[in-house]
């Protein structure tokens, strides 16, 4: 990785400064736990074996997190192991929703964004009426579901050097 033109931990670093330190952030599969000693957010780190009091060794399918609780989940070279997808799953349990209750949702473009980051294409909208907007979507036809067959993989096999 030294040899790198850029890390990918510098991008993620520099994403999440670039947005509110009020973002939580769950970085799965941590290693030393440099981003967070990066930035200023609440991060939970996680990694399976650690001698870092900041870092939380779990199996990170499992966290002690409670679910919709975080903003960002990170991982950075961390979905090399043949259970990456219940990494991904635990992800989605520990996000928060795209919508914010409290504030009645988002406003139309976000809303219409988080959409069809969801699995649908958005086909028009109606903004005649004073009272409400109507949104037109259909479902994409390739898309992923959660109870997607996963190819089977090998985990990757580092070298000593």
């Amino acid at each position: 990785m030294s040899h790198w033109p850029e890390q990918p931990n510098d991008i993620i670093i520099k994403w999440i400064k670039d947005h509110s330190s009020s973002l939580i952030v769950a970085d799965f599969g941590c290693g030393d736990a440099r981003l967070a000693k990066s930035v200023k957010n609440k991060v939970f780190s996680f990694d399976l074996i650690s001698n870092d009091p900041s870092v939380i060794a779990c199996d990170m399918s499992k966290t002690p997190l409670d679910s919709a609780s975080v903003d960002v989940a990170v991982f950075c070279l961390s979905l090399m192991g043949t259970n990456f997808p219940s990494y991904l799953q635990e992800a989605n349990r520990v996000l928060k929703p795209k919508f914010d209750p409290t504030t009645g949702g988002a406003e139309p473009g976000k809303f219409v964004k988080a959409i069809c980051e969801l699995g649908f294409t958005s086909i028009s909208k109606d903004f005649s009426n004073k009272m409400f907007i109507l949104f037109y979507f259909k479902k994409k036809e390739k898309q992923i579901s959660k109870d997607v067959t996963w190819p089977e993989l090998k985990p990757c096999m580092y070298k000593r050097r």
